[in-house]
């Protein structure tokens, strides 16, 4: 017993050292490198905190996240989210602010504010304040005063002439960017990809862009606006067909819009007439009519809540007109205390804010914005939502008979709602297909992965939709699809969750008898070569595909709330199958691992892929082609699937 706690305070001692020598690397040379190294620290330390999270390892969590808000404002990236888990974590405001102008502060002064966390790093801080004094000293005893004046002001030239999106909005079919300074046609650098069903027009210029990614969805393209690297932001227009996208430069504003016909004509008359724009704009208000006219075609009046009247345990809404299902929305939050369901339609609510009190539950109705009524019911304590539409009224409210049951077999499937479970989309994916075969399992080539898998896939949509699931398949015959249209199907349906099934194979003859066992990875850089070998087999179904996919582009797509979802969905999954199969077979446990496989990249969901087992195994291979088995599995990975919705609802 000594000797085990001994090996794990000596093991956790590493772990934590090799943390301790990644924030000391950090915190010494970050300040004084330049913007490509920055933004190398910066991913690195996004690497460490999603696999502090992963370890439970609240400490290092919360040292990493102080560093993460220190070079988020350093290289001029949003840190909000950061912020808000420290937060959680216990860290008062006022220490986060201290983070955001600390490396400001450290500049202007020679000593740290009272407020100001002790870390290593301001210790490095005030290291680079000494030197700096005595570079200041020595610059003193040689120029005079005016030339320092004539500094300042060329520095303070180059900020102005920085440009900031201060802010976007959508009007009609069109986004206009609000900015400090105009900016030029030729400040903007645009190029189109255009394939088949995924058009894109992509435009770049040099600029910060305030308050973090902003994505505007109109009738047949959408835009989205990011700052795509410190220096550089980014406008990336979606739609399904070519469409021709106009940039207006104007009095510090961008506006984007599709061009349409009338659009090109006017535009043409501008260049001889400087009076036609007044008329353009006459144009302009009545096609936004129009289009707005359009929505409406079902309602012709605004809907209003005339009052609202409390029950035992719900409100009754009384509306001005009938109310659909499809016109309201419903989603799920959480905070530190409260479990929140918000409930939102199209609307006016007569009258002033309302707020109801059922014990420690409520339910609060509000004016949301112009033209939206939101409902949000909070408890202490999770719940269902008990909704009834009827005539010209709407019942909202907390389910009497909502009981947390046991878990006691890791089955998960009586818990959640069927209304629950009819919103949810799960695209399930059939590696290999058609020219591709994926491994082979024998000599003869009759075991084929593409077979294995695509039946183990159908009875995994099967076993789901039974569960009152919505299923999709990315391919339901033996056809290929290339890696980059699996992700875009499930992108394109909006799908709440990808999996996608393969089957193992060994990498030579030698190690074919003994390698054998189920793993379940999800997306980010190999850990190890295990990870790394895996990821390369099924890489290798689409070279054209691999070319697609640059390294940037997965830096693009691993976004630490993806990676963490996912990580959590493989995990549920994995300790699931074990449980069914375990009952009847021998199954070796490979784990949950990370792997860089292309088929995930690119997934706007949790995403995972199941290695179901090792084809090239003389039992394994044989038992994973079992339907009996098949069957099996497919009850393990969707009561999976159940574990991972019930913890992240």
């Amino acid at each position: 017993m000594i000797k085990f706690l001994f090996c794990f305070f000596v093991f956790f001692n590493f772990c934590f050292g090799a943390y301790e020598k990644e924030l000391d690397n950090f915190d010494n040379n970050f300040i004084t490198s330049k913007a490509d190294a920055q933004i190398k620290f910066h991913q690195q330390l996004k690497s460490l905190y999603i696999q502090s999270v992963i370890n439970e390892d609240e400490k290092t969590k919360i040292e990493l996240l102080k560093r993460l808000i220190i070079s988020s404002n350093v290289l001029n990236l949003d840190d909000r989210s950061y912020a808000e888990e420290l937060k959680e974590s216990g860290v008062s405001q006022s220490s986060i602010n201290a983070l955001r102008k600390a490396v400001i502060k450290d500049k202007k002064r020679n000593n740290p504010p009272n407020n100001t966390e002790i870390s290593t790093f301001s210790q490095t801080q005030s290291q680079k304040n000494i030197s700096k004094e005595k570079k200041d000293q020595d610059v003193n005893k040689k120029v005079e005063k005016k030339p320092q004046v004539q500094n300042s002001s060329l520095d303070t030239k180059k900020e102005n002439d920085k440009i900031y999106v201060l802010s976007s909005n959508k009007i009609s079919q069109s986004v206009e960017l609000k900015l400090n300074t105009n900016l030029n046609e030729k400040d903007v650098k645009s190029f189109v990809l255009d394939e088949k069903g995924n058009f894109r027009h992509i435009s770049d210029f040099n600029g910060v862009l305030e308050g973090g990614k902003k994505e505007y969805k109109m009738d047949d393209y959408r835009v989205v606006i990011s700052q795509y690297n410190p220096k550089m932001i980014r406008i990336v227009i979606y739609a399904k067909e070519r469409i021709p996208i106009v940039f207006d430069f104007n009095d510090k504003k961008l506006k984007i819009s599709k061009q349409s016909s009338t659009v090109l004509k006017t535009a043409k008359k501008e260049t001889i007439q400087k009076d036609l724009p007044k008329k353009q704009e006459i144009k302009s208000v009545k096609t936004q009519n129009s289009q707005d006219k359009k929505p409406k075609q079902g309602r012709k009046d605004p809907l209003y809540v005339l009052d609202v009247d409390k029950i035992s345990n719900a409100v009754i809404l009384n509306l001005s007109d009938t109310l659909s299902d499809d016109e309201i929305s419903i989603f799920s939050s959480k905070d530190q205390k409260f479990f929140r369901r918000i409930v939102s339609f199209k609307g006016i609510l007569e009258g002033n804010r309302k707020n109801f009190t059922f014990g420690k539950n409520n339910i609060t109705i509000t004016q949301y914005n112009p033209k939206t009524v939101r409902i949000v019911l909070s408890s202490l304590k999770e719940f269902d939502i008990s909704k009834n539409l009827e005539n010209k009224s709407l019942t909202l409210g907390f389910q009497k008979d909502s009981k947390k049951i046991s878990n006691k077999n890791n089955n998960n499937k009586n818990i959640l709602s069927s209304n629950f479970k009819s919103r949810k989309i799960i695209v399930i994916d059939a590696g290999h297909g058609g020219k591709d075969s994926g491994a082979l399992g024998n000599k003869q080539g009759t075991l084929k992965e593409k077979n294995v898998v695509l039946s183990t896939a159908l009875k995994l949509g099967s076993e789901l939709k039974k569960r009152g699931y919505r299923v999709l398949y990315t391919r339901s015959t033996d056809q290929f699809i290339n890696l980059r249209d699996r992700t875009k199907f499930a992108n394109d349906k909006r799908a709440d969750l990808f999996i996608s099934v393969h089957a193992n194979a060994a990498p030579n003859a030698k190690k074919a008898k003994s390698a054998e066992g189920v793993e379940t990875f999800f997306l980010s850089p190999a850990r190890s070569e295990r990870s790394k070998k895996a990821a390369e087999k099924e890489n290798q179904g689409d070279f054209e595909e691999i070319n697609y996919f640059s390294k940037q582009s997965i830096l693009n797509f691993l976004n630490r709330e993806k990676i963490v979802a996912s990580n959590k969905l493989a995990i549920d999954v994995q300790k699931n199958i074990l449980t069914q199969t375990r009952k009847k077979y021998k199954i070796v446990d490979g784990g949950v691992r990370e792997a860089p496989f292309w088929v995930l990249v690119g997934a706007q969901m949790p995403a995972i892929l199941i290695e179901i087992g090792y084809i090239t195994h003389p039992s394994e291979g044989q038992r994973i082609a079992s339907k009996n088995f098949q069957d099996i599995l497919a009850k393990g990975i969707a009561d999976g699937v159940d574990s991972y919705f019930y913890h992240n609802r």
